[in-house]
């Protein structure tokens, strides 16, 4: 909308005109030149209209189509790609399988020969009587059940991922929609077997380690051992202990905790009972060396530059140990029992991060604390 002025002098036309101001440009025109002014004004106001018209048609197009062609091969590249992974695992398991089938049912024909030339004999020498007529008829059962009875063969479920699982994700809510969920259901990686000593069972198993190979170091406390279960295995490997409970230098009490120091290609042990912690070279493991003893050990940790902490729950402190020290550290606790924050009580398992912070579970406070590097 335009306002009328008095007689001006116009600059346009350079004579004295009525001018009439625009409300939007806040410019002053003439008649002739505010008509010029409101056609632009009208050609850019359907410039407008046309863009709405075609936006809106990108719109209704995009309502037919809506998704973006180019992710759409992304996703259909993942999942040719994935069929084919599984396609290919699943025939290797077949041809496993059928493998392994095989060599079952040719060994219980190598029994069934066995057992029939044995009898061919028997008869030949015409000493047949009742006890070996039974013995053979035991035999004939048990290798007809072990023909007809599924091979001792399961299928494995590998925990570790052979498909990476995709997304989406929308950038300007960062909204993640997940094409899968968690499993709700957990994979036992060790025991299982009742409670027990044999290879295949633990025996109140307390602190666990695991290396970058996924294997899995465990304090098999009441069998007074360490061992080590690889990934995927179905019984673990002795490396520390299993001579039954005492104090000899091939011998544990009771091992609460165990981490492996990858530097020195060794294990570092809580010998709890022992009041010890001890090292245990993975080349050498039957001579141990004690790094420190006389002390309540329950938990051990490593920090980036090697050195050694133990929470002792005894003296409700934890101690940083360099080699060759006699004494320690004090890094945490120290000031006798009780639930301030600078006190610990029964302080149990430890762990050390990056920034050398120390993380404490406080057992008999029922906490967690943090204490960080150099705190008091």
């Amino acid at each position: 909308m335009a306002t009328a002025k008095s007689r001006t002098q116009y600059s346009i036309c350079n004579k004295q005109k009525n001018t009439y101001n625009c409300c939007g440009c806040s410019k002053d025109f003439c008649s002739q030149h505010l008509t010029e002014h409101r056609q632009l004004l009208a050609e850019q106001l359907d410039e407008i209209i046309d863009d709405h018209d075609q936006f809106q048609q990108t719109i209704i197009q995009q309502k037919q189509n809506p998704i973006d062609s180019s992710l759409i091969e992304q996703i259909n590249e993942w999942e040719t790609n994935s069929i084919k992974k599984v396609q290919k695992i699943a025939q290797e398991c077949r041809d496993a399988l059928m493998k392994w089938t095989q060599k079952s049912i040719n060994n219980v024909e190598k029994k069934f020969i066995d057992l029939f030339q044995k009898l061919k004999e028997i008869r030949e020498e015409n000493e047949l009587n009742e006890i070996d007529l039974k013995h053979f008829q035991l035999k004939l059962t048990q290798i007809t059940q072990e023909l007809f009875q599924p091979v001792n063969i399961s299928i494995h479920h590998d925990p570790q991922e052979i498909i990476k699982k995709i997304s989406i994700i929308s950038l300007s809510k960062r909204v993640r929609f997940k094409l899968n969920k968690w499993s709700q259901r957990g994979i036992i990686i060790a025991g299982s077997n009742q409670q027990g000593d044999q290879l295949n069972q633990l025996s109140a198993p307390e602190g666990i380690f695991i290396d970058n190979h996924n294997n899995i170091c465990i304090a098999d406390c009441d069998n007074h051992r360490i061992v080590e279960w690889k990934c995927h295995s179905n019984e673990g490997q002795i490396i520390a202990g299993n001579n039954g409970r005492g104090n000899r230098n091939d011998q544990l009490s009771y091992p609460i905790n165990v981490i492996v120091d990858k530097e020195n290609n060794s294990l570092i042990i809580s010998d709890y009972k022992n009041k010890r912690v001890i090292r245990l070279f993975r080349r050498n493991p039957t001579k141990q060396q004690i790094l420190i003893s006389h002390i309540y050990c329950w938990s051990v940790a490593m920090d980036k530059h090697g050195f050694i902490y133990v929470s002792d729950w005894k003296k409700n402190e934890v101690r940083r140990w360099k080699e060759g020290d006699e004494r320690g550290t004090i890094v945490a606790g120290g000031n006798g029992r009780g639930n301030d924050v600078n006190q610990l009580n029964r302080p149990t398992y430890i762990f050390v991060d990056k920034h050398d912070s120390l993380y404490i579970s406080d057992s008999s406070n029922n906490r967690v604390m943090k204490w960080k590097k150099n705190a008091k």
